[in-house]
C-alpha cells in the first residue's frame, strides 16, 4: 500500500511541472516600434494566426494555462516622454480582458493568411476547438514588464496572464489567439508601451485587429502584426499514468479504513 501511495505522490509532483511553448515567428523587426494593441489604454480586439510550422519541439499534448508578452526590442517599446526601464510605472486594470484560443478554421488554414482586413474574427476560428480561456477583469502590477535587453536586444517575457480554463494543444496543431479588451483608461500615466511583434508571412503568421472596441463578434478594421508570445503549459498525463495515480488514491483510502 505504501509503495503505491508513494508512486502516486511522485506522479502528482510530475504532473504539476510547468513549461512553456512559443511560436517561432522569426526575428523581430528592429525598425518598427512594436504593437500596442494587446495591452492598450483603449478598447481593442486582436487576432493572430500561428501555423503548425511555427511550433517546433512539441512532441506530446500540453495544457496551455497562461500567456506572456514582452516589450518591443531595444528602446522601441518606450513611448515618447516615458522615464524608466520597465512598464507600467503604476498598476493598471482592465475591466474586461478576454482571451480565446482555437485551431485555425479550414478556410484560414487553406488561405494561409487573412485575405481581407474586414474579416469577422469568427472567420479564423475553428468552432469545434474555440475556447474562452479567460474573461473578466485583469490587473497588471507596476513593473510587470522589464526592459532588460539593453538598447538593441530582446527583452524578457513579462507577467503571466493566467487562464481560468485550460486549452489542450497537440503536436501538429496550429493556433489562433484572439484578445478582446476594455482599455485601462489612462492616456497619460502610465503612457502606452509597445510590445514585441514580427512581420506577417503568408501561410505562417498573420494578424488582424479592430479599433472599433472590444468586439469579439464583429469584424476587423485592418491588418496587424503577429505578437511574440510565450504560453505557459503543463504536461497532459498519459492514461497509464492516470491509472497508477488512481491505484495510489485507492490504496490510500483503503489504508485509512483499516486505521
Amino acid at each position: 500500500m505504501r509503495v503505491l501511495f508513494t508512486a502516486s505522490a511522485i506522479l502528482l509532483a510530475g504532473l504539476a511541472t510547468a513549461d512553456t511553448i512559443a511560436p517561432n515567428i522569426g526575428v523581430e523587426d528592429a525598425v518598427t516600434s512594436g504593437l500596442n494593441t494587446p495591452l492598450r489604454n483603449a478598447d481593442r480586439t486582436y487576432q493572430a494566426y500561428y501555423s503548425t510550422s511555427t511550433f517546433t519541439g512539441v512532441t506530446a499534448p500540453v495544457t496551455i494555462t497562461g500567456m506572456q508578452l514582452r516589450l518591443a526590442i531595444g528602446e522601441n517599446w518606450r513611448p515618447a516622454g516615458y522615464v524608466g526601464s520597465s512598464w507600467p510605472d503604476s498598476a493598471i486594470t482592465f475591466s474586461d480582458y478576454t482571451v480565446i484560443l482555437s485551431k485555425a478554421s479550414a478556410q484560414l488554414r487553406s488561405d494561409g493568411e487573412f485575405l481581407s482586413g474586414t474579416s469577422a474574427f469568427s472567420f479564423g476560428q475553428d468552432v469545434a476547438t474555440k475556447t474562452t480561456v479567460r474573461t473578466g477583469a485583469l490587473t497588471l502590477n507596476a513593473n510587470s514588464f522589464q526592459a532588460d535587453g539593453g538598447l538593441t536586444g530582446a527583452h524578457s517575457f513579462g507577467a503571466t496572464i493566467n487562464f481560468s480554463t485550460n486549452y489542450v494543444f497537440h503536436p501538429g496543431d496550429d493556433l489562433v489567439l484572439t484578445i478582446g479588451l476594455n482599455g485601462y483608461g489612462s492616456t497619460s500615466t502610465p503612457l502606452q508601451a509597445f510590445f514585441a511583434s514580427g512581420d506577417f508571412a503568408n501561410g505562417v503568421t498573420d494578424a488582424i485587429s479592430s479599433t472599433a472596441g472590444n468586439n469579439l463578434n464583429g469584424a476587423a478594421t485592418g491588418f496587424s502584426a503577429p505578437l511574440f508570445v510565450q504560453f505557459q503549459t503543463q504536461a497532459v498525463p498519459e492514461p497509464a499514468a492516470l491509472a497508477v495515480l488512481g491505484l495510489g488514491v485507492l490504496a490510500m483510502l483503503r489504508g485509512r479504513r483499516r486505521a
